[in-house]
């Protein structure tokens, strides 16, 4: 696995979710992802394995978090993974889908460009909830014991590891990264499809 640093491209409001490609090959890409062929073929958790590709480069306006409306609590505080009772890991971070399941062992890789906006926990919360928001949790998670990442700063997390989307102190043009593992079955609708790539 190759992980650390990154150099964001410039802004140009690119966006794909959770887009099937092979990792550490940037030719499984399409064309108008050509500005993170660099990252891509430089950052991934086991290369030459499907991966799952999410660049959202998204106005956020002063006193918002980038996750914006889909914290339904104070804080946007999340797993990446949701689960019902003791049911599978589902991708709930997207609406509380069950049609999506995951391995409990999927990984994740998550820059963003702007320093300190995104807060990561060292420890899993086993107990998610359907959709993996836990805002209403915020108590047991203070800032003072979380890991702030700088400005390109490439963190490996897992589907149980709480992190959170904070607030930016102005308006700007945030450049958000994920890498996800293998080990993800079906896909949604809003899963930007890619067409190099027809049967991942």
């Amino acid at each position: 696995m190759l992980k650390g640093q990154i150099i964001f491209p410039p802004y140009s409001g690119i966006r794909c979710l959770m887009m099937p490609y092979i990792q550490g090959d940037p030719d499984s890409v399409p064309d108008y992802l050509d500005p993170y062929r660099e990252i891509l073929e430089t950052t991934f958790m086991k290369k030459g394995d499907v991966g799952f590709l999410t660049v959202d480069e998204s106005p956020v306006s002063c006193g918002n978090p980038h996750r914006g409306a889909r914290a339904r609590f104070g804080r946007a505080l999340h797993t990446e993974a949701g689960r019902i009772g003791q049911g599978p890991f589902v991708w709930g971070s997207w609406g509380g889908s069950v049609n999506v399941t995951l391995d409990p062992n999927v990984r994740v890789l998550i820059a963003s460009n702007v320093n300190g906006t995104c807060a990561v926990w060292d420890t899993v919360h086993h107990d998610t909830t359907p959709d993996g928001d836990i805002g209403h949790l915020a108590d047991l998670y203070p800032y003072e014991v979380a890991k702030m990442l700088g400005a390109g700063e490439v963190e490996e997390i897992g589907i149980l590891t709480p992190h959170e989307s904070l607030p930016v102190d102005a308006d700007v043009n945030r450049q958000f990264l994920r890498l996800v593992s293998s080990g993800v079955y079906e896909r949604e609708p809003h899963f930007t499809v890619n067409p190099l790539l027809a049967s991942a």
